[in-house]
């Protein structure tokens, strides 16, 4: 449950981002599919790389 929350939060700072960015440059940003579920699994695996990480710290 922590990783997926941990995946939310990271997407949500990516989108936030995005959005000021668009803001500050007054334009549209379209990411294609192609591109956006990669990004969406990268943030779910670092998240749940830095779960695993933190697990293991405390087994030591």
């Amino acid at each position: 449950m922590e990783t997926f929350g941990r995946g939310c939060m990271y997407i949500i700072i990516g989108i936030a981002i995005l959005f000021f960015l668009a803001l500050i440059t007054q334009s549209h940003i379209n990411i294609p599919w192609i591109i956006a579920i990669p990004l969406i699994i990268l943030a779910f695996f670092v998240a749940s790389k830095k779960t695993n990480d933190e697990d293991n710290q405390g087994d030591e």
